[in-house]
């Protein structure tokens, strides 16, 4: 019966480390492909605006807008899509599944922005 050197075993357990590390890494990449970019409402007394006012994702990203505000306001797509209208901190985040530019504002002051997925 041949026996194995201590080199074998620890190239052996070098091996199966290197596949666990790989393995661990590929599924970290995948779980984190979607990102998500913040636009948040600026100013106060009418003079209002989303920053920034162009966002660029990828398919499968999302946006999330943010205000805290002395007036209510919304986020409002054509597409129906809509945050409700809401003051103080409010918080919407969509996510976009299709590729294109989607302009949107707040309907209650008229200001716009949008969202470009590639």
């Amino acid at each position: 019966m041949r026996t194995r050197g201590p080199r074998t075993g620890a190239l052996l357990a070098l091996v199966l480390g290197v596949l666990a590390a790989l393995a661990l890494i590929s599924t970290g990449a995948s779980a984190a492909k979607h990102k998500t970019k913040s636009v948040t409402i600026n100013g106060s007394m009418g003079s209002y605006n989303f920053a920034p006012m162009k966002v660029k994702i990828k398919k499968g990203d999302s946006v999330k807008w943010s205000w805290n505000s002395d007036q209510p306001h919304n986020v409002t797509f054509s597409s129906k899509k809509h945050s409700k209208t809401k003051m103080q901190l409010k918080k919407y985040k969509l996510t976009f599944h299709k590729k294109g530019t989607f302009q949107y504002s707040c309907t209650v002051h008229g200001f716009t922005g949008s969202v470009v997925v590639k």
